[in-house]
């Protein structure tokens, strides 16, 4: 269900857009580093992990539409958040984090070629966790879940309808060992690269 309405949000872009000038519709692409907080705090303090890696190569793909004579668009992103990593004597996990996110931007322009941007949606996010715990606690999870997301960012046009971007971007992943309670985490992310209107 999840997946139709994703895919049916891409449609109604899509035709919204050849509706209107093809100059309102843009696509783009980055990559960078996510940055994300998967429970390790308590885990080290118990001793039950030693070494925690919350940070990862990221990239995210999205498209857009942008209202004609305005600021506004709405968009659809994919966005691989990389694996996030905790181990100790024994024990490991690893939770390889995606989600789609559908919403909206807001793409002021400043002059002189350049851009913001602020991103506001929904999340839908989809965690992959890898575990041994013990011999008697391990395998693997997948988890998924809606959740907001949010971002800022700047841009400057190279070239007519050529924009390079650096973007942050906020949200949160659910994930879960099975017989355990599931943790929700915040990712933050990183990244640089560009856009291309139509």
């Amino acid at each position: 269900m999840t997946k139709n309405l994703i895919a049916g949000a891409a449609v109604a872009m899509i035709s919204l857009a050849s509706g209107s000038a093809f100059a309102q519709t843009y696509v783009g692409g980055n990559l960078g580093e996510s940055h994300a907080d998967h429970g390790c705090g308590s885990a080290v303090a118990s001793g039950a992990i030693t070494s925690c890696d919350k940070t990862d190569f990221a990239w995210k793909l999205y498209g857009g539409y942008q209202l004609p004579g305005t600021p506004w668009a709405a968009e659809l992103t994919y966005a691989d958040l990389g694996k996030f990593k905790g181990s100790g004597t024994g024990v490991g996990a690893d939770t390889k984090d995606s989600y789609w996110g559908i919403g909206g931007a807001y793409r002021p322009d400043f002059g002189s070629g350049w851009g913001g941007v602020a991103r506001l949606g929904a999340a839908y996010g989809t965690s992959k966790t890898d575990y041994n715990l013990g011999t008697t606690l391990l395998g693997d999870h997948s988890k998924d879940g809606w959740h907001p997301y949010y971002g800022l960012g700047v841009n400057y046009e190279i070239a007519k309808n050529v924009k390079l971007e650096a973007d942050w971007d906020n949200t949160r992943i659910t994930s879960q060992v099975p017989s355990l309670a599931s943790s929700t985490n915040v990712v933050n992310t990183y990244s640089i690269g560009a856009s291309f209107g139509f």
